[in-house]
């Protein structure tokens, strides 16, 4: 069970550290990293923006599931899979908010800049 949280740690590390370069705005328009959406890939305001805000989503997802994790290496509960299912869940859940985020905030910047 070990293995699990620790895997959830690093992962939340990851989205952490991944997260940085998009809040600092320094990754430009490319097409490997980053939110590539028709809207972004038309304009840099628009491509800084949007990987901008999501990037502090990211970081905050990311946080939260190295901080759930580590308390729960601390903390461990009974059933202990209940620890695990947790963390999952709110990694699916984050990242499909992630998904729908982005294209609303691409849209809505999207509008903003094109004015």
């Amino acid at each position: 069970m070990q293995i699990s949280l620790i895997t959830f740690f690093i992962t939340g590390f990851v989205f952490c550290v991944l997260s940085i370069p998009f809040i600092r705005r320094k990754v430009k328009i490319n097409s490997w990293y980053g939110i590539r959406l028709p809207k972004t890939m038309e304009s840099k305001e628009v491509w800084y923006e949007v990987n901008a805000v999501m990037g502090r989503y990211m970081f905050g997802l990311g946080l939260l599931i190295s901080c759930l994790s580590l308390y729960f290496m601390l903390n461990p509960t009974d059933p202990e899979f209940l620890m695990v299912y947790i963390l999952l869940f709110i990694l699916i859940a984050g990242t499909i908010l992630f998904v729908i985020l982005s294209f609303r905030i691409s849209d809505k910047v999207g509008r903003k800049y094109s004015k």
